[in-house]
């Protein structure tokens, strides 16, 4: 009972933002005013993404440090704290290469214009 009363509500609650916009008509001034094409848009978009990323990697790195420490040389923390400071280095390495072929790919549509 309680169950249907939940399913109910959802479908109501997400029925309701979906028909919301049909309703409103506010005039909504663009945000993203530099942005004029797709290559711009994935190039902010990707830029925002390797900041945000960046600061994570930067807290797993700090967080790998503190395993190492905290293992004091049992071996199994140490395994790891080996495995996350791999594991975040490839974070970045991705991160970064994905940053890169998409400045590749944007430099190419752009230069075919």
């Amino acid at each position: 009972m309680k169950r249907n009363i939940i399913k109910i509500s959802a479908a109501l609650l997400s029925l309701g933002l979906f028909i919301l916009p049909f309703f409103v008509f506010a005039q909504i001034a663009n945000p993203l005013k530099s942005v004029t094409d797709i290559p711009s848009l994935v190039s902010n978009v990707l830029g925002i993404v390797v900041k945000i990323g960046g600061v994570v990697a930067i807290f797993f790195f700090i967080w790998s440090g503190f395993v190492f420490v905290r293992a004091q040389g049992k071996p199994e923390e140490i395994s790891k704290a080996k495995t996350t400071f791999i594991n975040t280095c490839i974070g970045v390495a991705l991160l970064l290469g994905a940053q890169l072929i998409a400045s590749i790919i944007i430099g190419t549509i752009n230069s075919l214009k």
